[in-house]
């Protein structure tokens, strides 16, 4: 079981130094309410997809499901400091990476739950800095190798951006609660992140390094491991019964980005070019490093435009937390190719195709390590 006393207490310090700031620069009072009527304050929207989805993978029967997913938000403006958002999102409820639902289990009802709902403050005497709190889209940088793009962190978090003239910063912090108990410790992840960003004509580069700290980690495996929540490729330690009682490694992620927007002299067209390497500084074995490489070419957002996407990525077994990772693979222990080619039809309207091509790193050696190949066809709106 993993020591919950190795988290870093200089992350804590320079936390409570950040707050402390944060308390100070904020003791302005809020601006007076908006004189504009409610209902020019409030934006509605949301989206829509349907897909088919196949799996093919010798020695395994043919898999195939259909599935879509649902969300709508609504955006609000309290006051010229204050905001609110709320968005309401399909899938299942134990899932905290994927709002897909399939078309199954003989017609039933398919729930709807709380994705998103939180509220930021941006003082109108600072408006460099933010400050949110509630169930929120993750602040930070990132590819879905550390963090899912369903996935919504929930607790609080701080940040501070700028610009002056051709550069850009940001640096975010934030505390998020992952299982809280009044018979143990909670777990608790701290991020800290910083951003540099460089823009040349229409060019651009971006530089991020950040810290995710989950303190008393086992607490997450034991949810995990007895409750049925998410899924999990990470080992496991377990007591003489059988029963999870945490994870081999800890977990500090030390996460590095660096990103490359070219034109091509193409409106709409530009070339994307994304490297993240991810290590585990607290893993218990060598197995705890990940790459993220993906190149985009266009946007797809004009009508009858198209965007070509490739990743690959390799991710060791405990490199990340699986239960946070990119939902459309198998976890940690693997490697992947994907490519996606999404076309525009009409305004707001998109047709996808992804091959998803993944296979695990390290297997046993009676242990069945054939091609698992992914296909999705999906066809989306947005409104």
């Amino acid at each position: 079981m993993t020591d919950q006393s190795n988290s870093n207490p200089f992350v804590h310090l320079l936390l409570s130094l950040v707050s402390l700031i944060l308390i100070v620069m904020t003791a302005a009072p809020v601006s007076a309410q908006s004189t504009a009527p409610w209902w020019e304050r409030i934006d509605f929207g949301g989206d829509f997809r349907q897909r088919f989805e196949g799996f093919f993978q010798d020695g395994e029967e043919t898999r195939q499901r259909l599935r879509f997913r649902l969300r709508l938000t609504v955006d609000a403006e309290v006051n010229d400091d204050v905001a609110f958002g709320l968005r309401l999102g399909s899938g299942d409820l134990g899932d905290p990476i994927s709002t897909n639902q399939s078309f199954t289990n003989l017609l039933t009802r398919k729930p709807v739950g709380l994705d998103r709902v939180f509220i930021t403050y941006t003082p109108s005497g600072a408006r460099a800095l933010t400050i949110g709190g509630g169930k929120f889209g993750i602040p930070v940088a990132r590819t879905e190798m550390t963090f899912d793009n369903d996935l919504n962190w929930e607790g609080l978090w701080q940040r501070v951006r700028g610009v002056n003239g051709p550069v850009s910063y940001r640096f975010v912090g934030a505390q998020v609660p992952l299982a809280e108990s009044r018979s143990a410790d909670d777990a608790i992840l701290y991020a800290g992140f910083g951003e540099v960003g460089f823009a040349f004509g229409g060019h651009g580069l971006h530089f991020s390094v950040a810290d995710y700290g989950f303190q008393n980690v086992d607490r997450v495996a034991v949810v995990l491991g007895n409750a049925g929540i998410g899924r999990n490729s990470n080992r496991y330690e377990f007591d003489e019964d059988g029963k999870v009682i945490g994870f081999v490694s800890g977990f500090n992620l030390v996460d590095v980005i660096a990103r490359a927007t070219l034109e091509t002299g193409r409106e709409n067209y530009p070339v994307q070019l994304t490297a993240n390497f991810v290590k585990n500084t607290e893993a218990a074995h060598d197995d705890d490093s990940g790459l993220w490489l993906m190149a985009s070419y266009g946007q797809a957002s004009q009508p009858k435009s198209y965007q070509l996407v490739y990743t690959y990525a390799r991710i060791e077994e405990d490199a990340v937390l699986s239960a946070f990772t990119f939902s459309d693979n198998p976890g940690t222990n693997m490697w992947m190719h994907r490519t996606t080619v999404s076309y525009m039809i009409a305004r707001r309207v998109h047709l996808d195709f992804t091959g998803i091509f993944t296979k695990k790193l390290n297997v046993g050696p009676n242990d069945p390590n054939n091609l698992l190949k992914r296909t999705q066809l999906d066809a989306r709106i947005s409104f």
